[in-house]
């Protein structure tokens, strides 16, 4: 794998989730769950989330595309506090 410039940004294409990746070790995510927005920020200690990372990077499976930097922020101002 090339080695890309952090952060990426991504998103589901059901447009339910919204992912800044600022690693390969690490990623932030907001979950639009209902008419809530929730953060989870991820550091990848086990196998099983490096994957995902990579998974994200990747974005070959066909379930998240490339979106821009201030897509994902303005979901993340929606987060609770």
């Amino acid at each position: 794998m090339d080695n890309p410039d952090f952060p990426l940004y991504r998103r589901s294409v059901n447009g339910l989730n919204w992912y800044r990746i600022t690693s390969p070790m690490m990623f932030t995510e907001v979950q639009r769950v209902g008419s809530r927005y929730i953060a989870h920020q991820v550091r990848a200690l086990i196998h099983p989330d490096r994957v995902r990372i990579a998974d994200l990077i990747a974005m070959e499976d066909g379930h998240v595309v490339a979106c821009e930097p201030s897509e994902f922020d303005a979901v993340l101002e929606h987060c609770s506090a």
